[in-house]
């Protein structure tokens, strides 16, 4: 993209990316430089990022499908969503772990073409690291609700299966902390300390690059394999 160009990105996500993506001074938890200074920074690209609570993927989609999604107003070029909100509410979205996770597959998909059809975005999805610090579980077996760590591995799981099909990117929370170590990192649930804030705002910047979004030349489409067979 050319330097003139402000590229605006949407986060649609509550503290749980907010505090990793967004500097101190705009109410982030942890970093002086966020991700719009980071682009600005190693690029000198012109960014901003729209900040919009979140309810979950099903409101989302409620929201974008009535027209009353604010980000239908904001000319994104890029929105980044995260599954935190459904990995806390995962037991109470179907009667048993697989339609719950099958029923948030069909909001977030239903979300993503959307956010395609109407906005034209590139679209990321954040995935959350499996530890918990104040989980001592160490056999699932018939725990009841899950433990938030089994929640996130099917969250994971499916989230791979979306960005197979629909041509998403995946910024991987749970392997960029594991790279570093989960221990001091992660202070509570789906919460970072300044280290994994550093390595996702990086990650987030990386993935970004690889569209072309800083560079002066086509961006690299998002197709899955669904749209590339119909």
């Amino acid at each position: 993209m050319p330097e003139s160009t402000t590229v605006t990105i949407v986060l649609h996500a509550n503290a749980d990316l907010a505090d990793a993506l967004l500097p101190t001074a705009r109410g982030g938890a942890h970093l002086t430089d966020g991700l719009v200074e980071r682009i600005q920074r190693r690029f000198g690209v012109q960014a901003r990022v729209v900040h919009e609570a979140s309810s979950g993927f099903g409101a989302l989609r409620a929201a974008l499908e009535d027209g009353s999604a604010p980000m239908l107003g904001s000319d994104a070029d890029i929105v980044v969503l995260s599954v935190a909100d459904e990995v806390m509410a995962l037991p109470e979205r179907g009667a048993g772990a697989e339609e719950a996770v099958q029923n948030v597959r069909a909001d977030l998909v239903a979300a993503i073409r959307l956010i395609k059809e109407k906005i034209g975005a590139h679209i990321l999805v954040a995935n959350h690291s499996t530890v918990d610090p104040d989980d001592e579980t160490f056999n699932f077996q018939g725990v009841s609700p899950e433990p938030l760590s089994l929640r996130i591995q099917r969250m994971d799981l499916m989230l791979v299966g979306v960005s197979h099909d629909e041509g998403i990117s995946i910024i991987d929370i749970d392997r960029k902390v594991a790279e570093i170590g989960a221990g001091g990192t992660v202070v509570g649930q789906m919460r970072y300390g300044p280290g994994a804030a550093d390595v996702i705002a990086d990650e987030t910047v990386r993935i970004l690059e690889d569209y072309g979004f800083f560079d002066d030349r086509p961006l690299l489409a998002q197709v899955g394999a669904k749209g590339a067979s119909s």
